[in-house]
């Protein structure tokens, strides 16, 4: 009988063998040895909603919230719906219809709290509102994102909000093409029924064909 030979292995599959095999070890070992260690985790940002709240013109830019109570407290979004509307109606009532109709809107003081309500529809008007310019034709408008920035008490609750966002209004008057520029800063505060504005700061440029002018307005009390 002829005797039947054995196949040698190959070198090379015998290290591949044992290649995977020490593979496989490590696996196991490595998973024998990682119980006492903690799984990786992501950390999770929260994005306010109150971003995405919008009007026909303003939209929610940066928001920051200090709080002197609990952490991670943000502006809900009924908060921001009011604050960001309010101050939609005061540059509708107080910079476009003046330019469109020659006259104040009608609810222009009513965004005001009883602080500094005088003050807005009395002397500092000038600076706040565009009525003394007149009517405009072409009116183009452009406003910034408005940032929006917090006060919290000890017990979570929104103290202030306050507002910073530009505007600027580009037409043509009764005497040629003009530009202005409103740097509107609004601080809200919350009375029985909705937020008001409790303090402001507005600063005013105004290219006209006549010349360059720039003033400043303020009234109550920031936080």
């Amino acid at each position: 009988m002829t005797p039947v030979k054995l196949r040698e292995s190959s070198p090379r599959a015998s290290t591949t063998a044992a290649g995977a095999a020490c593979l496989v070890l490590s696996l196991v070992l490595a998973a024998c040895s990682g119980g006492g260690s903690k799984p990786s985790t992501r950390t999770k940002t929260t994005v306010p909603k109150v971003l995405a709240v919008k009007t026909s013109l303003l939209k929610v830019g940066k928001v920051v919230v200090e709080s002197a109570g609990p952490p991670n407290v943000q502006i809900d979004t009924s908060t921001g719906t009011a604050v960001l509307a309010g101050a939609q109606k005061y540059i509708d009532d107080g910079m476009f219809a003046p330019l469109k109709e020659g006259r104040l809107g009608g609810g222009y003081g009513s965004v005001f709290d009883s602080g500094v309500k005088s003050t807005a529809v009395g002397a500092d008007a000038r600076v706040l509102t565009d009525l003394d310019v007149g009517k405009v034709t072409r009116l183009s408008t452009k406003a910034t994102p408005v940032e929006l920035s917090a006060l919290v008490g000890t017990l979570g609750e929104l103290l202030y909000v306050a507002t910073n966002f530009n505007v600027t209004l580009t037409g043509v008057g009764h005497t040629g093409p003009l530009t202005i520029s409103h740097r509107i800063e609004l601080t809200f505060a919350r009375t029985a029924k909705t937020w008001l504005v409790t303090a402001y700061r507005v600063r005013t440029v105004r290219h006209l064909p006549s010349g360059t002018t720039t003033t400043t307005a303020k009234g109550g009390t920031k936080p």
